[in-house]
């Protein structure tokens, strides 16, 4: 695969021209899945067949908006959540991360069968970006539209309701691992509408994705690369960052990389390395239809030493045994 041209790294805050310029020398990505194909070698949208032994099964969701807590007059996404072994949310689970938004969407979130959950925030999700929530909540009608805002004491109770969902891991810039699989989830996306962890295109988000370690396998974020799952309709322009794609394929090259933002833009792509899975479960009228993505990543090997170093022998004890603690959650 053909590195993204300097001359595209020089247009990144023209988007739209920036994918051109890699579209013509990357040649289009393959389309895994849309509303029109389903399924691909390994990923799924409806119903999977059984896990190969040897695997994790991880199933992505994002933009989820407080959906799962309205009623709707038709289907949703929400009536048959796949099982799985890991369960992604690539950020926005509220529209304006209200307390019991947040409260609301733990409640469900946690209410799901998977072993281990993984989520990340987004820009819709106001009260989990501090340094921006003083701001936001009062233009997008959040806690402090109508009274004096303690940012800090919200932003202290969000993090901490999300910290309380059973089995669930709240990555912002950091990671983590599932049997080997390396797991890396980041918040950031470029400036969109002055909302939540927006940064400026070029060097601060650049400095975002550098943090992304090299070879990580599955990586969460909540905006979209350039040129995969990023476009936007009816205007056709792309949203995606330039910075993030040229991070992705020079060097971190992950098995996939979950996101969501763009609504319209559901759906898998391929670049030959990479799959890109556009998550989004919420359409672009805010209706929670698309399906989650399945997909089933390799576990793998122990390093040599550890596969070879013989089993250690438990020392002889004439106590008896003591009880085997209760594991706590993952936080």
């Amino acid at each position: 695969m053909k590195p993204v041209p300097a001359r595209a790294l020089a247009l990144v805050s023209d988007p739209t021209k920036a994918w051109d310029i890699v579209r013509a020398v990357q040649g289009e990505p393959e389309i895994l899945v849309d509303v029109e194909h389903r399924k691909a070698q390994d990923l799924y949208t409806d119903v999977a067949p059984p896990k190969r032994e040897g695997t994790v099964r991880f199933v992505a969701v994002s933009d989820t908006h407080s959906t799962e807590s309205r009623k709707s007059t038709g289907p949703t996404a929400f009536e048959a959540i796949p099982e799985g072994d890991v369960l992604l949310h690539c950020g926005d689970f509220t529209n304006i991360g209200r307390l019991e938004e947040i409260e609301a969407f733990a409640k469900w979130f946690g209410s799901l069968p998977h072993q281990r959950k993984i989520i990340i925030a987004g820009n819709h999700d106001l009260s989990l970006h501090e340094e921006s929530y003083e701001s936001t909540a009062a233009r997008f009608g959040g806690e402090g539209r109508h009274r004096k805002l303690d940012a800090a004491d919200v932003c202290s109770r969000a993090r901490a309701i999300l910290e309380s969902i059973p089995n669930c891991e709240y990555l912002c810039d950091s990671g983590t691992s599932v049997e080997g699989i390396r797991v890396w989830g980041s918040p950031w996306q470029p400036e969109f509408c002055e909302w939540a962890f927006n940064l400026p295109r070029g060097e601060p988000c650049r400095a975002k994705w550098k943090l992304i370690p090299t070879g990580t396998e599955v990586v969460l974020t909540h905006g979209p690369p350039l040129g995969h799952g990023d476009l936007c309709m009816p205007a056709r322009h792309r949203a995606g960052c330039t910075d993030l794609l040229d991070e992705l394929q020079s060097r971190v090259k992950p098995l996939y990389h979950c996101f969501g933002h763009i609504h319209e833009g559901w759906g898998v792509t391929t670049d030959g390395v990479t799959r890109y899975v556009n998550a989004s479960t919420c359409n672009l009228r805010y209706k929670p239809v698309n399906t989650p993505i399945i997909f089933d990543v390799a576990v793998p090997p122990a390093p040599a030493d550890q596969a070879s170093a013989p089993p250690a022998e438990a020392p002889a004890s004439t106590e008896a045994p003591a009880a085997a603690p209760v594991p706590e959650p993952v936080s």
